[in-house]
């Protein structure tokens, strides 16, 4: 029996109903009044007094301190327990992580993390994940899926991203598997000899391609009402193919490569004048899954202690 906000023992809390609902918390408000923290925790043995706890603990689900702001977040308990800031890579299916950027984390504002990813097919769903490194002892993932989806060929070095219009270009490809056969004097069929493990592919490409607009980093920097413009692009671009750095080369079919570009790229005219490509011989030189091949072809900075896998 209660009698004005107290029972016959005179309870503090006479009034506080116990908690019985087994539906999960997904909403939280406060309004009319003044408050100084609003703390929730998932240790159900805290003991209910006017004082909280003053530190982030792993139990802590949000600790709101109302210190001008609604921030509830645990930048600060991350700072002190993180030394890096991971980003990895995996194709949907796949086990292994690729390590794609590793940052070191100094101040609140290292936690904020850009990285343009080059390396994913379109068509093709990747899941990412953010980590929380201290001194190699990695943390809780934080993880989400991405679908890239583009209808042009790219042609990409280091943050430089040349493109073409699918439908002005192609790019045939020929695998490559160095072997011979022999004939022997008393054998009516020749012997196959495979003296290697390469296998990899080359492949020829033409079309007419322009840089990507810094305006509007998802077009490429000509206006296609006015094919003409793409004209005064070619020789930047045979220089750019000229370079002797690897490159990426994607598909919107979803193939994808690591690059050498091979002697000697020619500007042919197509039927008209002003209608004129660029063709270009290529050979792959490594696996875009490789942390290893990313690393010393220049692709990726991370240090082989970073990686995931060979």
């Amino acid at each position: 029996m209660f009698i004005c906000g107290s029972n016959f023992t005179g309870g503090e809390f006479a009034c506080a109903l116990t908690p019985t609902g087994l539906e999960n918390i997904n909403y939280i408000e406060l309004k009319n009044g003044i408050y100084d923290d609003l703390y929730i925790t998932k240790d159900t043995e805290l003991e209910l007094n006017n004082e909280y706890p003053k530190k982030w603990d792993f139990n802590t689900i949000l600790w709101a301190e109302f210190h001008n702001n609604t921030n509830a977040g645990n930048v600060g308990w991350n700072l002190e327990t993180t030394s890096h800031l991971v980003l990895k890579s995996r194709t949907d299916g796949r086990f292994e992580w690729k390590t794609l950027s590793v940052k070191k984390v100094n101040s609140l504002e290292d936690f904020e993390m850009n990285y343009p990813d080059y390396f994913t097919a379109s068509g093709q769903t990747v899941e990412y994940a953010v980590v929380p490194v201290l001194y190699g002892c990695e943390g809780v993932y934080a993880s989400t899926r991405v679908t890239s989806k583009f209808d042009k060929m790219f042609l990409i070095e280091g943050a430089t991203v040349w493109g073409t219009e699918i439908t002005d270009g192609f790019c045939d490809t020929t695998r490559n598997v160095p072997s011979a056969t022999v004939e022997l004097l008393h054998s009516k069929y020749p012997v196959f000899i495979r003296n290697t493990i390469a296998n990899y592919d080359t492949g020829s490409c033409r079309g007419s391609f322009v840089p990507f607009s810094k305006e509007n980093e998802c077009e490429l920097a000509y206006d296609s009402e006015y094919d003409y413009q793409r004209i005064r692009y070619q020789r930047e671009f045979m220089d750019y193919i000229c370079d002797s750095i690897p490159k990426i080369l994607k598909l919107p079919d979803g193939r994808l490569w690591l690059v050498q570009v091979t002697p000697n790229p020619a500007d042919t005219a197509n039927q008209i004048y002003n209608n004129r490509e660029i063709s270009w011989s290529w050979v792959e030189v490594g696996d875009v899954n490789s942390e290893e091949d990313l690393y010393y072809l220049g692709f990726s900075n991370v240090e082989p202690e970073w990686w995931s896998h060979g």
